[in-house]
């Protein structure tokens, strides 16, 4: 069994590195998504050896946001008897034992401390969580060796760190 750091460019098969600060352009805390593929065959291609438990870090979440929505859709479908685990620190709190061979399109269920999203016709797992400390969201994968398959691992994220600073004087102050 493996961790493997998907957040990072130094991983063979990493595109690029996942930046857990967040854009400039992002003004007034709103909420964004952040996503990453794990396309197994690519990731196999790269020279990376999948074996039965590995450890996918798949999102790098920046200290003080909260994670409103997380999960995983399948994009592909897996190889016979993989099932998979999204948390942090590779639990299953968000989506707990899916299996991973279902049709593409198909969200994970919800996990130990997850929500059916009702607004969401697929029933996509929600998940409340405030990050004290930068944090990855992990997939772990079990139940056999994965050959074949491609996930999307996403989450919703509210930034609730300040925001400007500190005013000087309230506004009604300033109309008196």
């Amino acid at each position: 069994m493996a961790t493997f750091n998907l957040t990072s460019s130094s991983t063979p098969g990493v595109g690029a590195n996942s930046d857990s600060t967040l854009p400039a352009h992002y003004g007034n805390n709103p909420m964004y998504q952040i996503e990453a593929f794990l396309d197994i065959p690519k990731f196999i291609a790269a020279g990376n050896t999948v074996s039965d438990g590995d450890i996918f870090q798949m999102l790098t979440i920046p200290v003080g946001t909260i994670v409103f929505n997380a999960g995983l859709q399948i994009v592909t479908p897996f190889t016979a008897s993989v099932a998979g685990d999204l948390d942090f620190a590779a639990g299953d709190d968000i989506v707990d034992g899916f299996d991973m061979t279902s049709a593409a399109g198909t969200f994970g269920v919800a996990g130990s401390n997850g929500q059916t999203n009702l607004l969401i016709t697929n029933a996509a797992s929600t998940y409340v969580q405030l990050v004290g400390t930068e944090d990855t969201i992990d997939l772990k994968l079990a139940g056999a060796a994965a050959a074949v398959g491609v996930v999307r691992v996403y989450a919703l994220l509210i930034d609730c760190n300040t925001n400007g600073g500190t005013p000087s004087a309230a506004a009604r102050d300033a109309l008196a």
